[in-house]
């Protein structure tokens, strides 16, 4: 049997590879009706109960009505986030800030702006090859930034449902994947 130091020493370590993190702003792509539907009841309840965890987690949870992709934006339709798309301009400057429950390293990050029919970078805007950062001090790049929309995606995000800008965070040693979109275009 074991004790109760042992159980506590045990779950500790258990817990020390878990990580949790989610986009605040600008404000991501939300759950709704059609990502139910595609993504099942079970998927949607997890990432429901637990918005800055991994995607592993609700995965874990699929059954046979899953039927999106989890590992683009969550799962999280474009459809049920029709009101909330944001229009830019090549040079606007966006402000990020992630909500960072549990860091656990190491891990690597990007913010990217993808295509939303392919699931596919269409241009990296920020990357962190370490993620989190070391600096914890309130000058923090990894948590609190920003980015700079480009001028080359006029043509290729220039209307809603084109395009999503997409902060991803993957930690290798627990295969844990996070993921936050903003629906946008590009303004001429």
């Amino acid at each position: 049997m074991f004790s109760t130091l042992t159980k506590l020493i045990a779950l500790g370590s258990v817990a020390g590879v878990w990580s949790h993190a989610v986009m605040k702003e600008p404000v991501p792509r939300q759950a709704g009706p059609v990502h139910e539907e595609l993504c099942g009841a079970a998927v949607a309840k997890v990432l429901a109960r637990d918005p800055t965890g991994p995607i592993e987690n609700a995965m874990d949870a699929a059954d046979g009505e899953y039927n999106c992709d989890a590992y683009f934006c969550r799962g999280y339709q474009y459809e049920d986030n029709v009101d909330d798309i944001k229009a830019v301009k090549a040079g606007d400057i966006l402000d990020f800030k992630i909500d960072m429950v549990a860091s656990h390293r190491p891990g690597y990050a990007n913010v990217s702006i993808i295509d939303i029919a392919t699931n596919e970078i269409i241009e990296p805007l920020r990357t962190w090859d370490e993620y989190p950062g070391y600096n914890t001090g309130p000058d923090r790049d990894d948590i609190k930034f920003n980015i700079t929309i480009s001028d080359t995606l006029g043509a290729t995000c220039d209307a809603p449902g084109k395009c999503v800008l997409q902060w991803y965070w993957y930690v290798p040693r627990s295969s844990q994947t996070y993921e936050s979109c903003l629906d946008l275009y590009v303004e001429a």
